[in-house]
């Protein structure tokens, strides 16, 4: 401790022993430094506080003072000793000086016996700080109280000021209260340190409870207010100030008036009040009283204050003049007639004159009646005078409360004062209000399950008075009188005469049989004006206590499938027998298509009673409805009903070109041997089998002699020729290669032999011998999807394929040796064009590998066949041409009809779905049970001798069974356009535009006595003879890419095809 410097230590005034639960160990050490420094809490150190053995856990928050000792509960219970240390510091935290407290904890397990706790408020908190003013009394109230019942709480202090006193005023029970009273004086100037404590008769001890009270001296001392008074026009009455001034002094224009005091306590009041009396005031205008206001103190730290305020002005009254107006009397019947009186006084000492203006307003101030404005003059300086009295005839008026208003106007108009003086006119029965009630129902009587209308009216029967709105209830009671419903509404106003109406619905929803009373009342402002009577009959009856519900289910496609039935009993009666029908009914008719009969059954009034009626097909197509009914006693009503529609299928009918036309394949035969891994029947058993599944027409021939008749027919679209030994005729070959160029799809493969060389040779196809080093293809990324990337392959060709695509490849080996040959590496399979046809060629045995194999090799084949087919065939007599129907049911079920009319002398040579023969036309009948579609190829044989346009016409009637078959639709597609023009004539005109057009073939003659000699054999029958003749000519052309040529070949093409169907 430093003495030079004057410092006081800090100290506390913590009991010596603190009781403290093991289980929420907390409480403030209290501390106050006189000097007022900043103090700060810690641990007394082993060294500082000589204490052997201190408990772990025990701490202490060096901002607050706050206690806690962590972990005490594992602590035995029992007293220990502890010192904390307090230091004061300077402002730059610098420790002036220490405080050792030592005291005994208590520790306690509360057990049996719940110690006291403080209660806040009104115990001030732990810490608070409580200010205090030197001479007023302080009061504070300490309570504290025992969880225990029948504890008595004892309360005790420590620190005590003094002076001050610590009375116990509440004892002997659970809770204690204390009052400490104090008035300090300013010995006491500072903070003083008061702890509270609390315990029970059987040893139970609060945590204390430490505040600082802190004595404050009064708020302000030497206090003087000086108020300056201009002496212009004014005089100051020096008998009526409420304080005597210190001292008042007159200068020149002002007056001086000064109020001292010693002090000022806190909450003390003066009032300093005094009255002037003013000269030559101009009435309306405001005159400066105070020119100004000092106040000036001392203040609590003894600093001077000084305060100014402004001006204090006063307003003059507008005028000196009073006005007051009356009526004669306060209540009127209609017609009678207002007297309306004024008096005017003048309350100046000078003569006066006044300016009024008469009204009449009612009590919403709107105007009534205009008198108009009087001129009164010369009314002596504190005389009086009468305004002209007036008349006001209330005929026509409203009944109701108005005003007559007086007013006295200035010299602009403007309203100085005014006087009012209330009347009344009432009706002709002398009331202000006449109003009447009226209420009614929509009928006299209704069933337990009835909505009640009732309506409601009110009148307003005066015939000069206004109703002024009110409120209008409706009550209604049971039969035994109790109230059942009551409901209030907000009246508006009403004209003489009016009449506003509203309608409540009463739902009845089970209610007891009898006799329903109504009451209407209209009130205002509390007080009864008017009301009404009515009542009403219910009655019960069992059918009624039941309620239906149907609903239908519906299929996915929209039909209705089956009818649920719902009966349900509203009653209170538990249990209601009646007998249940229900029907299916034709919207149509009214007819009735089934009922079924549910007799006697029970319907509780906890579970529904539920039906269900599965619909099937109805007799004709229409509106249909379910029907619920109940039956009891005879009486017989109606629960509920759904209605639907039945309508015929909806379908959707497309007809396009077929992606595959009939097929003919040239395959070896059974008898030869051959040196494939599979033997022929093998082969063909494969090849039908994939070709059936994947619903191609196909015919196979074995031999050259049925390949020309098949060939010749003009049916195939498309030619596969994958035999290994067959031959073909070399003038065959010729006509393969223009029907391939007419549009023909033409697919080769095989091993390796010269047999083809004209087809390949026409095709672009280069074969420069074997390539034995192969053992595997690989898909060429062209196809979609493939099923395998590689797949096992022998015996393949070096090919070549100018201008095709490229679709697998071999994995090595030779390649062609030609310019054609693909870069990459040897090619195993192509795709490519020849005039207006697509061709494949299988540098492999495709049929022998696929047979053993499948995988790649059969996905290959399959989409060379169908890349190979014609998009669009020529029509042309004889040819068929593929057509695919395609019927999509959108409905649960349907049956189709799909009628064919070909044309005349066409024929259905093949189709996928049997049909049958009917008058001419061909029939396709199709039943669906679920959504779906159903597809039908039609291979039709163009008719010879037409000539035109040629259609196939489709007629379609549909039903959702056999015995409701309607139209559905109808349409026509186009065949094609058959030529009947004679083709050696075309030819010929074709030839001499070619001698023209195109000067560089130099053999046109030539082909123009072919020509001639073809027309001239086929005359003569000589048919082989007219074909060689025509090939001979397509030789001369084939290789000209001239327009006209390309357009001739395609005529000699079409003639060939003639010539062929005819051998």
């Amino acid at each position: 401790m430093n003495l030079e410097e004057g410092n006081s230590s800090p100290f506390s005034n913590l009991p010596p022993i603190v009781s403290c639960s093991k289980y929420d160990c907390r409480f403030l050490v209290p501390a106050v430094d006189p000097d007022g420094d900043k103090l700060t809490w810690r641990m007394s150190t082993r060294s500082e506080s000589a204490i052997n053995g201190i408990p772990s856990g025990m701490s202490i928050d060096s901002e607050t003072g706050l206690f806690t000792w962590t972990g005490a509960e594992s602590f035995s219970n029992g007293l220990y000793t502890v010192q904390v240390t307090i230091e004061d510091r300077d402002q730059e935290g610098n420790v002036k000086s220490t405080a050792a407290i030592d005291f005994l904890l208590n520790l306690r397990d509360q057990g049996v016996n719940a110690s006291p706790e403080f209660d806040h408020p009104p115990t001030p908190e732990a810490g608070s700080v409580i200010k205090a003013v030197v001479g007023q009394k302080l009061s504070l109230t300490i309570q504290a109280t025992d969880s225990d019942p029948n504890d008595q709480v004892f309360l005790n202090h420590v620190g005590l000021p003094v002076g001050a006193t610590f009375e116990q005023t509440v004892s002997g029970s659970t809770t204690g209260v204390a009052t400490l009273e104090w008035t300090p004086t300013s010995a006491d100037m500072g903070e003083n340190l008061v702890t509270f404590l609390a315990n029970d008769n059987r040893g139970g001890a609060s945590s204390p409870v430490g505040v600082k009270i802190e004595v404050i001296k009064p708020a302000i001392s030497d206090v003087k207010i000086t108020s300056t008074i201009s002496t212009a026009d004014i005089q100051i009455d020096s008998s009526s100030y409420s304080v005597p001034p210190s001292q008042v002094a007159v200068e020149t224009d002002r007056t001086i008036v000064t109020w001292e005091f010693d002090t000022f306590s806190v909450g003390q009041l003066e009032s300093l009040a005094t009255d002037l009396k003013l000269f030559n005031v101009q009435p309306g205008t405001q005159r400066v009283l105070t020119e100004k206001l000092e106040i000036s103190y001392t203040d609590i730290d003894g600093d001077p204050v000084r305060e100014t305020l402004g001006e204090q002005k006063v307003k003059v009254a507008p005028t000196l003049t009073t006005i007051a107006v009356d009526t004669d009397k306060e209540l009127y019947s209609p017609s009678e007639q207002v007297i309306i009186t004024g008096l005017l006084k003048n309350q100046s000492d000078i003569q006066a004159d006044a300016r009024v203006a008469l009204t009449i307003v009612d009590n919403q101030r709107v105007l009534v009646s205009d008198f108009g404005v009087f001129d009164v003059q010369a009314i002596a300086p504190k005389g009086q005078i009468s305004i002209p009295s007036q008349l006001f005839d209330t005929t026509s008026i409203y009944a109701g409360t108005y005003e007559v208003v007086a007013q006295l106007l200035g010299s602009d108009a403007e309203v100085l004062t005014q006087a009012v003086a209330p009347f009344a006119i009432s009706t002709s029965s002398g009331s202000l209000t006449e109003v009447g009630a009226l209420v009614n129902t929509d009928k006299p009587k209704y069933q337990a399950w009835d909505q009640a209308l009732i309506d409601l009216r009110v009148r307003n029967l005066s015939q000069n008075g206004v109703f002024n709105g009110g409120v209008g209830t409706l009550q209604i009671s049971r039969p035994n009188g109790e109230l059942l419903a009551e409901e209030t509404y907000d009246l508006n106003s009403l004209v003489p005469q009016g009449s506003s109406d509203r309608r409540y619905a009463l739902a009845l929803v089970d209610r007891e049989a009898g006799t329903y009373q109504l009451r209407w009342v209209i009130s205002q402002d509390g007080e009864e004006l008017a009301s009404s009577k009515a009542n009403f009959q219910v009655e019960r009856s069992e059918t009624l206590s039941l309620l239906g519900d149907v609903t239908l289910d519906y299929y996915e496609t929209g039909e209705a499938k089956a009818c649920q039935f719902e009966t349900t009993n509203r009653s209170s009666q538990g249990e209601i027998n009646a007998n249940l029908i229900y029907q299916l009914v034709s919207l149509d008719d009214g007819s009735v298509i089934y009922q079924i009969n549910e007799e006697n059954t029970a319907v509780s009034n906890t579970n529904s009673h539920l039906f269900q009626l599965l619909l099937s097909d109805p007799p004709a197509y229409g509106g249909y409805a379910c029907l619920s009914m109940a039956e009891i006693d005879g009486e017989l009503i109606e629960l509920a009903a759904a209605g639907f529609e039945v309508v015929p299928p909806e379908l959707n009918l497309e007809i396009l070109p077929s992606v595959k036309g009939k097929l003919l394949v040239l395959v070896d035969d059974l008898e030869r041997s051959t040196q494939d891994y599979n033997d022929a029947s093998a082969q063909r058993a494969y090849l039908e089998s994939v070709l059936t599944a994947n619903e191609w027409h196909y015919t196979l021939v074995d031999n050259s002699v049925e390949f020309d008749t098949a060939f010749n027919s003009g049916l195939f679209s498309a030619v596969a020729l994958l035999s290994d030994k067959v031959t073909l005729h070399p003038q065959t070959e010729h006509l393969l290669v223009e029907a391939q160029n007419n549009g023909m799809g033409l697919l080769l493969g095989g091993s390796w032999n010269r047999r083809n060389n004209k087809i390949e040779k026409a095709l672009g196809i280069k074969l420069t011998g074997k390539n034995n080093q192969v053992s595997a293809i690989f898909d060429n990324g062209v196809i979609d999807q493939p099923v395998a990337s590689d797949a096992i392959a022998s015996q393949g060709l070096a090919m070549a394929h100018c201008g095709a695509e490229v679709w697998a490849v071999f994995n090595g080996g030779r390649n062609a040796s030609d310019s054609c040959a693909y870069a990459y590496a040897p090619a195993a399979v192509t795709a490519g064009t020849y005039g207006h046809g697509g061709n494949s060629y299988f540098a492999y045995d495709v049929l022998d590998l696929a047979t053993s194999y499948q995988g790649l090799h059969e996905q290959l084949l399959l989409e060379a066949l169908l890349a190979v087919q014609p998009n669009a065939w020529p029509a042309a007599p004889g040819r068929v041409v593929p057509v695919e129907i395609t019927l999509e049911n959108l409905s649960r079920k349907a049956a189709v009809d799909v009628r064919f009319t070909l044309p005349q002398g066409g024929e259905v040579i093949e189709s996928q779905i049997p049909t049958t023969f009917d008058d001419g036309t061909w029939l396709w009948q199709r039943d669906f049970s679920s959504p779906t579609e159903a597809t039908n190829v039609l291979y039709v044989l163009l008719p010879d001798g037409v000539a035109g346009e040629v259609s196939l016409h489709v007629e379609i009637k549909a039903g959702i069974n056999r015995d409701l078959m309607v139209d559905d639709s109808e349409l026509t597609y186009v065949l094609g356009n058959l030529d009947g023009s004679s083709k050696y004539r075309v030819a010929s005109d074709l030839l001499q535009q070619l001698e023209t057009d195109g000067p560089g073939i130099a053999k046109y003659r030539f082909i123009a006595k072919k020509l001639d000699a073809a027309v001239r054999d086929q005359t003569k029958g000589k048919l082989n003879n007219a074909i060689k003749s025509i090939l001979l000519a397509t030789d001369e052309i084939s290789e000209e890419k001239h327009a006209v040529a390309e357009q001739l070949r395609f005529v000699l093409d079409s003639w060939l095809y003639q010539l062929q169907r005819q051998l």
